[in-house]
């Protein structure tokens, strides 16, 4: 038997040294790698919360810019709840000293609304110093980041390089003269920048955000009117439109009524459009009169695919769609519409009417403009802004849109408003409920004419001379329901200058010019309820109501043409303005302005640039007067046409025919039933008319003409000054364009 061997493994002294070198290299490889591991999850750390205090100052920042303007407009607007009254002026156009008054009061009260607020970190208040206002700092929240604010005027800034790449840009580049340190930024404008911190002294993060805003004075409206809106077909506005008429539950009695552009062309457009319409009252969410088909809500309103419905490829179906489908469609499919595809035979009036309001509809530099065709370079949309309606949707859809009267299944608003809306981004399409912040009401009492008839300084009597003849002539001219019949005098051919018409000239003026202001007087004190009916007569003479008369000025007045102006404008030229004074009640019959044949308003020579200037802000003030622009009877004529810019004031506005307006127009009267000239429920009967209405819609002077629609464009010019004598609040507004983040 072979025994086994054991075999031993021996190691001497110096091997198990090397043993111990090799784990003490080990072990500081792995204390090294240990070490780093932790140096990097703390700069790791350190990083994140750096990060995490940089993004929540910047928060922060943007939080107290947000708050400073809610601060702000609650001082320039006024809040009866923080004590604010508001700051209101008359003047149009705001100067470099009344930016430094006003900038003195919004400072006061911004600054006193504050401190009232808050309490501040060892007893700190918002301070002035020099012209800015300091606001110490204020916390978001219990232990959370806090924020300050500084607002400065800009002629106030210390050392600011206009020449810098910061005002290379809109809307420095764009203003007129661009800014450069030639052409700074006045005192309208102020600077404000907000500064947040977070973490604890020692370690704070700060960030900041700048943004410039501008005193200014705005009524940011292309149509506001305290009656009830009637928006027929060729009928294009660009701007917002705000209605504040609240009696919704009688006939007629919609606070905007609005008719499509495309109806009346062709029975199966008009079958796509009334199916449109249905689908819009179940799936439109948010009122712009179009489905989207980026909404899951509003896609369940279209067929399945709803894509090919989508003609022009905007993401959105709207009336427009189906019209281009049915003419360029029915076509060569270019995707634009010539007149020979809606008309072959080119004779329609109403076809090459559509055509000219899309094609011509804009800047008249923009691409595509009067080229011929409408297609995706004119940008249709029948209103391009925002839409504010004070009166409540059931009570509008259980009221005058219910075809069965108030109590019945409620009826739907589309029905009676048709034609896409488009918001600019951000915006809302269509508001109801809206309030007094959104849609401004102004008063009688909020217009002062002064200065305006202080420039009438000369005698009407001496300038026009005898009348070349004498009329009896309908009021309205031309409608088709007459209420009224004027004997006129007639002056033809006669050039006025800065002229007063005095009291009962009630005149037609033919082929007149009127150079500087035109101002047109009338009896303040017109309340009395016959005020429209003493003196009313048939045709032939005789009077309607022979036993009226109306007291005015504590006087007995048995015919009320003698103490008020109805006048005719025809084929007349101003260059300057017309301005009339401001009667306490709207007496449509008695107080009218109208202007028919071809209306030109310039502005040249002999006016000084001053008095162009002045001029440009308002063609046409006449707060509670009735103005009829246009024609009931020849929408067709080339010559009946007319042009206004700036400020439109009138009591009521009925627009027709061919008419393009630069700027506001602007309603004062608030139909009420049982109330001043408002007889009984009829308070839909006087409205804000822009184009064509038959009687049974409400209009009841007028009846749809069979010869065309006119054409209508009514756009909104922000850069236009208000004329002076306004009432209204000032803004204090944050240029968006102006933003910028900094860090300290």
């Amino acid at each position: 038997m072979t025994g086994s061997k054991k075999i031993a493994i021996h190691t001497t002294n110096r091997e198990r040294g090397a043993a111990a070198v090799l784990a003490m290299m080990f072990l500081v490889i792995f204390s090294s790698l240990a070490a780093a591991m932790a140096i990097v999850s703390q700069g790791n750390l350190t990083t994140a919360d750096s990060s995490l205090k940089i993004n929540r100052s910047l928060a922060a920042a943007e939080t107290g810019m947000r708050f400073m303007i809610y601060r702000l407009n609650q001082v320039t607007q006024g809040d009866p709840g923080a004590g604010t009254p508001g700051i209101k002026i008359r003047e149009g156009e705001i100067d470099a000293t009344l930016a430094n008054d006003l900038w003195v009061d919004a400072r006061t009260q911004l600054r006193d609304l504050l401190a009232a607020d808050f309490q501040y970190q060892q007893g700190n208040t918002p301070f002035v110093d020099g012209e800015s206002l300091v606001v110490p700092e204020i916390p978001v929240g219990p232990g959370q980041p806090q924020f300050s604010a500084v607002f400065t005027p800009h002629p106030s800034l210390l050392n600011e390089n206009y020449d810098s790449a910061i005002y290379q840009r809109p809307p420095y580049s764009d203003m007129d003269p661009p800014v450069s340190n030639l052409a700074p930024l006045g005192p309208d404008w102020i600077r404000v920048t907000v500064t947040a911190f977070d973490g604890p002294v020692g370690s704070r993060i700060f960030r900041s955000v700048t943004i410039d805003f501008q005193i200014e004075k705005k009524i940011r409206f292309a149509l506001l009117s305290k009656s009830r809106i009637m928006i027929g077909r060729n009928v294009m506005i660009e701007g917002p439109i705000g209605s504040a008429f609240l009696e919704t539950n009688l006939a007629n009695g919609h606070p905007i009524q609005m008719e499509s552009d495309f109806v009346g062309f062709d029975a199966a457009l008009d079958a796509n459009i009334d199916a449109l319409v249905v689908s819009l009252s179940d799936f439109d969410a948010d009122g712009d009169n179009r489905l989207s088909l980026a909404s899951a809500a509003e896609r369940a309103g279209l067929p399945d695919p709803p894509e090919p419905l989508d003609y022009n490829q905007d993401g959105y179906v709207d009336d427009y769609d189906f019209f281009m489908a049915h003419f360029d469609g029915a076509g060569n499919g270019d995707g634009k519409i010539s007149l020979v595809e809606i008309d072959p035979t080119t004779s329609d009036v109403n076809a090459q009417q559509l055509m000219k309001m899309i094609d011509t509809f804009g800047n008249p530099l923009r691409e595509g403009y009067n080229d011929g065709f409408i297609d995706e370079y004119d940008r249709y949309a029948k209103i391009r802004g925002e839409v504010y309606v004070t009166a409540d949707k059931l009570g509008w859809e259980d009221g005058a849109a219910d075809p069965d009267g108030p109590g019945g299944v409620d009826g739907a608003y589309q029905d009676h408003f048709q034609g896409p809306i488009h918001p600019d981004f951000g915006e809302t399409a269509l508001t109801f409920d809206a309030d007094t912040d959104a849609v401004h009401e102004f008063e009688p009492s909020d217009f002062d004419v002064a200065s305006f008839k202080s420039m009438a300084t000369d005698d009407f009597a001496a300038q026009a001379g005898v009348p070349d003849s004498t009329i009896t002539e309908q009021v309205p001219f031309g409608a088709a329901h007459p209420y009224e019949y004027y004997d006129r005098p007639v002056y033809e051919n006669i050039t006025f200058d800065n002229v007063l018409i005095p009291l009962g000239t009630n005149a037609l003026f033919r082929n007149c010019t009127f150079v500087g202001v035109t101002y047109v007087d009338t009896a303040v004190d017109n309340i009395d309820p016959n005020f429209n009916y003493a003196g009313m007569q048939e045709i032939d003479g005789t009077l309607k109501h022979p036993d009226r008369t109306a007291m005015v000025g504590g006087v007995e007045i048995a015919d009320t043409k003698t103490v008020s102006n109805n006048i005719r404008f025809d084929d007349c030229t101003f260059n300057g303005s017309i301005v009339t004074q401001s009667p306490n009640e709207y007496t449509h019959v008695r107080n009218k302005l109208s202007f028919t044949g071809t209306t030109r308003f310039i502005r040249e020579s002999p006016l000084t640039a001053a008095e162009i200037k002045l001029f440009r802000r308002s063609t046409l003030l006449a707060p509670h007067f009735s103005v009829e622009m246009g024609t009931f009877i020849a929408p067709e004529d080339s010559l009946e046409t007319v042009e206004m810019s700036g400020t439109i004031v009138t009591g009521l506005l009925d627009m027709r025919g061919q008419v393009k307006i630069i700027g506001t127009l602007l309603t004062t009267f608030n139909p009420v039933s049982n109330t001043g000239p408002v007889l009984g429920e009829t308070s839909p009967q006087f409205n804000t008319t822009l184009g064509y209405f038959s009687s049974a819609d409400g209009d009841l002077e007028s009846e749809t003409p069979a010869s065309g629609l006119g054409v209508i464009q009514v756009r909104y010019d922000p850069t236009l000054p208000l004329p002076d004598g306004i009432l209204g609040n000032i803004d204090i507004t944050p240029s968006l364009e102006t933003y910028r983040e900094g860090g300290q």
